[in-house]
């Protein structure tokens, strides 16, 4: 099975979609993707399916969804060499589902699998090979997790942390980037991620960085009135006292800056 949740859903077994047209049978099949191998509680699937309405007729409306994806199990399976059942793809339990499949070709796990990579290779020292592991990570995506399946409550918390996930893995990429002296090669990006993250302050004090250490230190400090504005304005508070003080370094072109500020940031990569 070949399964996609960075971006819309697209399932397949031997080349064949096995994502149901169904909505409801859609929902079911990303939350046991996403709890691969793990029993999915019948309780847990109709908080998804039905929120706070949950029917007299729920049990019959699951066991229908769960027929739709096994249905197209079959088919797929039909056209290949595998004997196994549906039945032992999708595995019914005493208290619910679960999703009995390898994980090799989904795009999650090799995406944490990236992550970890580079962890390791920040732990060496190899600065370089760990931004290209992020940077192979980050290239998974498709788009917003899950896009063409509205979450609810269960699928909406998996769908927020991979997209922190993702926020988190970039801003370590460019941090990264940035030890390594890219300065430049970042500025362009980091516009596009603080204009749809204006109250994020790590990015902003990147951009900042990336425009100072390229020798645009005009621009770095209207970088910093721009993010002061969009705080004050936007949420009302001032920047904090870590990005004034880079602002106050700018201002006195502080020689150390470009070490202080990157080594205070330089360690933890996500998912190491």
């Amino acid at each position: 099975m070949i399964a996609r949740v960075l971006g819309p859903l697209r399932v397949t077994m031997n080349g064949v979609s096995v994502v149901p047209t169904a909505l409801k049978a859609r929902k079911l099949l990303a939350v046991l993707i996403l709890n691969r191998g793990r029993v999915v509680q019948r309780a847990a699937i109709e908080r998804e399916l039905w929120g706070l309405d949950v029917p007299m007729s729920a049990s019959t409306g699951i066991q229908n969804c769960v027929m739709q994806i096994r249905k197209s199990i079959g088919h797929a399976l039909a056209g290949g060499p595998s004997d196994r059942l549906p039945k032992e793809t999708l595995i019914t339990e005493a208290t619910g589902y679960r999703l009995e499949v390898p994980g090799e070709q989904f795009d999650i796990v090799g995406y944490h699998r990236l992550v970890s990579a580079a962890g390791e290779a920040e732990a060496r020292g190899d600065l370089s090979q760990a931004s290209a592991q992020l940077n192979n990570a980050l290239k998974l995506w498709r788009d917003a997790p899950l896009a063409d399946v509205p979450a609810g409550p269960v699928l909406h918390p998996h769908v927020l942390r991979l997209e922190e996930d993702r926020k988190a893995v970039l801003s370590q990429r460019v941090g990264l980037d940035l030890r390594l002296r890219r300065y430049a090669e970042v500025i362009g990006e980091l516009h596009a991620l603080v204009a749809l993250n204006p109250y994020d302050e790590v990015l902003h004090e990147y951009l900042m960085l990336a425009l100072y250490l390229s020798g645009r230190r005009n621009d770095a400090l209207a970088a910093y009135q721009g993010v002061r504005t969009a705080l004050t304005d936007g949420i009302g508070l001032e920047p904090s006292h870590r990005l004034r003080r880079l602002q106050q370094q700018i201002l006195n072109c502080d020689d150390a800056l470009e070490h202080t500020f990157l080594d205070d940031r330089s360690p933890h990569l996500v998912g190491a």
